[in-house]
């Protein structure tokens, strides 16, 4: 490492992509996010299935790969059609799908990420599309330049009609969740620090026969149906769907309070699909946190641990922008006292802020002091002006005070 060698980090509760940027007489600045485990077992090596035993644990064909693999090269094989000219049934292509259970719509992929939009679909999950759920057909660089392309493009006029013919088949069983653009409109903004009272599906949408599956029952309040399935495939009470959610977490998502007592009663698991190593945003705890139902999770709460009812709380996250800002007036702070930081040996420092429930610093402390008082206090005091935090919030999802640190490196 440089002599001048310097690293600013932000220590929060989700990981963040590292950015990179080189200055003159210094080593490049990296953002960074925390460190968490994720996708490994407790206990070590031993505790790891085999290839193929998670699939037997928790039934998802997200994580066999050979289904994985025969979509896969399925994919490669109509956009090779299609790039060369050909023209490939998308209604039959659509039904052959859908008899294999294959609901995957069509999709691009952009620099802003996946949309059906082009192929006139529309789903409302939270987030971007997963990729397991898509089918992507092609990269367009300019979504709003490609819209004009219509039936003059083989893959978007393609797209379209797979999308319609899946959609409007009678095995579809998404049909309250992913909708024809012009059934729906355009869907309203999800705000992050904003109620959520439907970040998933669209509520008001019926079926025109009602779908025979646990998540639709979940999700419809359908108690007599939901009963009916889980007495003839019990082993499917925690069965992810494409989206990644159990029909608990449909329940929580529509807000249905009856079929959510049923599953839970049942024995569904607050914290999702047996395979999964961590509480992600889909699992059933998460979905109820996220619909800010304290009802729901206290409902939930006797049946997970206190560490894992602990862990829904969300630490201060800062803005990507503002510790962007923060980093250049960092380098500029660092440069003028580099002379006297200099004087000690390399060492990792942390910036201690306490964050209010508005997102506000209301106090910094670096630790462990460095050798410039003076350096710690303009260091801090720029930083309590120019990042911006999103605040803490507790299990309920209500804003609370928190914590929130800044790591450093300085020295020779």
């Amino acid at each position: 490492m440089s002599p001048h060698a310097s690293l600013v980090s932000a220590i929060i509760d989700r990981p963040t992509p590292a950015g990179r940027g080189r200055f003159a007489g210094f080593a490049a600045l990296l953002l960074a996010g925390t460190l968490v485990a994720c996708g490994h077992a407790p206990g070590g090596d031993s505790d790891l299935a085999p290839e193929g035993a998670a699939v037997t644990r928790c039934d998802d064909v997200r994580a066999d790969p050979r289904i994985l693999a025969g979509m896969r090269s399925g994919d490669i094989a109509l956009r090779r059609a299609l790039a060369s000219g050909g023209r490939p049934d998308p209604v039959k292509l659509a039904s052959d799908a859908a008899a294999r259970g294959d609901f995957r719509l069509a999709a691009v992929t952009s620099a802003k990420g996946v949309s059906l939009d082009l192929y006139n679909a529309q789903c409302r999950v939270l987030g971007d599309l997963p990729a397991w759920s898509i089918r992507a057909l092609a990269y367009v660089p300019d979504l709003a330049a490609a819209e004009g392309r219509g039936a003059d493009d083989p893959a978007t006029a393609f797209g379209r009609a797979y999308n319609a013919a899946l959609m409007g088949d009678s095995r579809y069983p998404y049909r309250d969740i992913c909708r024809p653009v012009a059934d729906v409109g355009p869907e309203p903004a999800i705000l992050p620090d904003e109620p959520v009272s439907q970040p998933y599906g669209f509520a008001d949408l019926q079926s025109d026969a009602p779908v025979d599956t646990m998540g639709y029952a979940a999700r419809h309040n359908a108690v007599t149906q939901l009963r009916r399935l889980l007495a003839e495939h019990p082993k499917d009470i925690d069965k992810p769907d494409m989206f990644g959610l159990t029909p608990l977490a449909w329940a929580i998502a529509y807000q249905r309070w009856r079929t959510a007592d049923v599953l839970i009663e049942a024995g569904a698991s607050p914290t999702g699909a047996g395979c999964q190593s961590a509480i992600d945003r889909q699992s059933p705890l998460q979905v109820a946190r996220l619909m800010r139902w304290s009802d729901m999770l206290l409902r939930l709460r006797p049946y997970v641990s206190e560490d894992q009812f602990a862990s829904l709380r969300q630490n201060p996250r800062y803005d990507d922008t503002s510790l962007a800002a923060f980093n250049r007036a960092f380098f500029e702070i660092r440069q003028r006292y580099d002379p006297i930081l200099r004087q000690r040996k390399f060492a990792r420092y942390e910036m201690r802020f306490t964050i209010d429930e508005k997102g506000n610093s209301t106090s910094c402390e670096v630790v462990p002091a460095s050798n410039s008082p003076a350096f710690d206090g303009e260091l801090c005091e720029v930083a309590m002006k120019v990042v911006r935090w999103t605040p803490s919030r507790d299990a309920f999802g209500t804003t609370v005070p928190g914590d929130a640190k800044l790591v450093f490196g300085i020295g020779k």
